[in-house]
C-alpha cells in the first residue's frame, strides 16, 4: 500500500517527532543528548529554518518549528543520517536507528502555537523524567527562561520573544506560568486529521 504525501508548504509550522526503531533509545547517555543538540544548533544556519522548541527524550524527539524554502525531508535526512552513523559506531550497532519515517505535523499558528511548545516542555514531566519542566536538561524550556544546561544555542531572541511576547522578566514569569501551572493540554499530535493540526478552514487549504 503506497505510503500517504505529507501535507508540507514552505513558511508554515510544523511539529515534527520520530522514535526510535521499535521504541529502542536513540540516546543512551550524555554525550549523545549534546552531539545531537550541537547538530539541531548548526541546521539553524545550514537550512535556514527556525526552531522555536525541542525535547528529546530517551526514545524519541519532538521539535516545533518554521520551514523557509527547505524542505523538511532534507533537513530531518540530514540529522536522523548523522545521528544514525554517529549511534551505530558508538554502540557497535547494524541498521536502522530511527523508525524509517519522520512524523510531521502542519500547525497552524493561532491557537496552536503555544499550546505546541507546551505539549513539547512537559513532555519530561509526563514521562517521570523531571518533576518540573526546568529541571529537565535536554529540552528548550531552561534555554527560554535563561537557565539554560548546555552550552549550545538553538533557542535565539527573536525565537524567546515569539513564545512570551518580550524579552523582560515579566513576560518570561508569564511563559512559565502558562506552562507550569497546569499539566492540562488542548494541543495533543492524535488529535491531528490526517498530518494537519488547525480548523477546518485551514486544513483545507492544505489538503
Amino acid at each position: 500500500m503506497p505510503r500517504s504525501a505529507r501535507p508540507y508548504a514552505p513558511f508554515q509550522y510544523y511539529h515534527i517527532l520520530n522514535r526510535g526503531l521499535n521504541r529502542q533509545p536513540i540516546f543512551r547517555d550524555e554525550s549523545d543528548y549534546l552531539r545531537f543538540l550541537e547538530k539541531l544548533e548548526t541546521s539553524k544556519t545550514r537550512f535556514d529554518w527556525i526552531i522555536y522548541s525541542y525535547c528529546l527524550l530517551p526514545n524519541h524527539y519532538h521539535l516545533q518549528v518554521k520551514t523557509r524554502h527547505v524542505p523538511l525531508s532534507k533537513i530531518l535526512s540530514s540529522l536522523q543520517t548523522s545521528h544514525s552513523g554517529y549511534f551505530n559506531r558508538k554502540y557497535k550497532k547494524l541498521g536502522p536507528v530511527f523508525n524509517n519515517r519522520f512524523k510531521s505535523i502542519l500547525v497552524q499558528k493561532d491557537p496552536y502555537f503555544l499550546q505546541l511548545s507546551k505539549y513539547i516542555h512537559l513532555n519530561p514531566v509526563k514521562a517521570n523524567l523531571a518533576s518540573k519542566p526546568q529541571d529537565y536538561p535536554y529540552s528548550s524550556y531552561p534555554e527560554i527562561i535563561s537557565q539554560p544546561k548546555h552550552q549550545f544555542h538553538t533557542i535565539d531572541k527573536r525565537v524567546i520573544k515569539s513564545l512570551t511576547g518580550s524579552l523582560n522578566q515579566q513576560a518570561i514569569s508569564q511563559y512559565r506560568y502558562f506552562v507550569e501551572e497546569s499539566t492540562k493540554l488542548t494541543y495533543h499530535p492524535d488529535k491531528s486529521v490526517r498530518g494537519i493540526m488547525g480548523s477546518t478552514r485551514f486544513r483545507i487549504k492544505f489538503e
